[in-house]
């Protein structure tokens, strides 16, 4: 059965401190009764994963209130959903002050114990932060600070577990230009530098166009510990890959036909990589798909304002995604046969929805989550 469109609303309080690099902020239990509805702009720059209960989590930007949101779904035997809810950093405190601006580029896992990670920009401040729900509180500092005279860091947020379930972040540090990671050591995070890039002239003449490797990073963690992380290389227009272990990193072009690699989404399948992207020149959605043989790339829709924020998934040994027609503005969900890719629309009347795509699969069930711009709020449902 679908799932029906759904609101996530109210949510429930906790105290957020700016912070130093590599510390704890705060720790606050969070409330468990639940809140009323309320009308905030919420789910940008959402982020889901499953909970060990089996239920869907949302990390999200509550734009209302410039603040990191927090829901859990718990869906009945006829489909409906009701969230519990939880404010994680950057809502008023008691006496109404508001500690600033974070959410953005929410980047969410959680573990096989139940331990919630999520890693997000604090936008007044430039940094990458992080939150860290365990043992029923919320831990919430600075993950890096970037590398620049000032710092703007913490764009494009793309956390994964490793092996011993800790978090590693993938991030553009827009202060240097570069791509940078940042990985939590049991007690802090530190930051590096992955990948530096090189301005260019265009071929016709004109205005350089500055050095900026690591928009849209998307990082996987592969079962034997080597790291991927899918990224653009504006000045060239190229889509980029780094991958290694250890921190040390080897870079390769998957693509470089014209300007392509905006919102590379990335899946493992095996040993081999598939990366859905978007080619930016001509605003198609593309799949890299590569392994130790190298790179073939094809097209799977085309249109105008086709192939951002794409999410890949596998079903049935079949690959999928579902990602943005900006043009219609609606979501939309493209099937590998086999032979060629089947695209259609899932989303239409409803409003302007295919905003900030996610996915997870719940028993034989496969979810959808978006941002619904004209509600102002989360679209959540079942793939048909």
């Amino acid at each position: 059965m679908r799932a029906p469109l759904l609101t996530v609303g109210a949510l429930l309080t906790i105290l957020a401190l700016e912070g130093c690099e590599g510390c704890n902020d705060n720790q606050v239990a969070p409330k468990t009764d639940e809140a009323p509805a309320f009308t905030n702009d919420v789910g940008s720059w959402l982020s889901m994963a499953v909970t060990p209960e089996g239920k869907p989590a949302i990390a999200y930007y509550d734009r209302t209130m410039g603040a990191l949101g927090y829901a859990v779904g718990t869906i009945d035997k006829d489909g409906q959903v009701s969230w519990a809810r939880e404010e994680v950093d950057s809502y008023p405190d008691e006496n109404g002050l508001n500690p600033g601006d974070a959410g953005r580029y929410a980047s969410m896992k959680i573990t096989a114990s139940g331990q919630v990670w999520i890693a997000y920009q604090d936008v007044g401040n430039g940094t990458l932060k992080y939150a860290h729900k365990g043992d029923g509180v919320w831990d919430v500092g600075v993950a890096d600070i970037g590398g620049g005279a000032k710092s703007d860091a913490g764009y494009w947020a793309s956390l994964a577990l490793d092996a011993s379930d800790n978090p590693v972040v993938a991030h553009f540090d827009k202060g240097k230009g570069n791509l940078r990671v940042a990985r939590w050591s049991g007690s802090a995070f530190a930051g590096a530098v992955v990948a530096e890039g090189e301005p260019r002239t265009p071929d016709t003449g004109g205005t350089e166009i500055p050095a900026a490797v690591g928009e849209y990073a998307n990082l996987v963690i592969g079962s034997d510990g080597t790291e991927y992380i899918a990224y653009y290389d504006r000045a060239q227009g190229s889509l980029m890959l780094a991958s290694g272990k250890g921190g040390t990193f080897d870079t390769e072009v998957v693509d470089a036909s014209g300007d392509v690699g905006q919102w590379p989404a990335m899946l493992l399948d095996g040993g081999d990589l598939w990366i859905a992207y978007q080619d930016v020149a001509n605003q198609d959605l593309r799949m890299a798909h590569g392994g130790s043989g190298g790179w073939s790339t094809e097209l799977v829709d085309s249109g105008d304002h086709i192939g951002a924020d794409a999410a890949l998934f596998v079903d049935g040994g079949k690959t999928g995604m579902v990602y943005f027609d900006g043009f219609q503005n609606d979501m939309k969900l493209a099937r590998n046969t086999g032979d060629a890719w089947t695209a259609e629309k899932l989303t239409g009347d409803q409003g302007a929805l295919g905003f900030h795509n996610e996915t997870v699969k719940i028993g034989d069930v496969r979810y959808v989550a978006c941002y619904d711009f004209t509600a102002r709020s989360v679209f959540f449902a079942a793939l048909p």
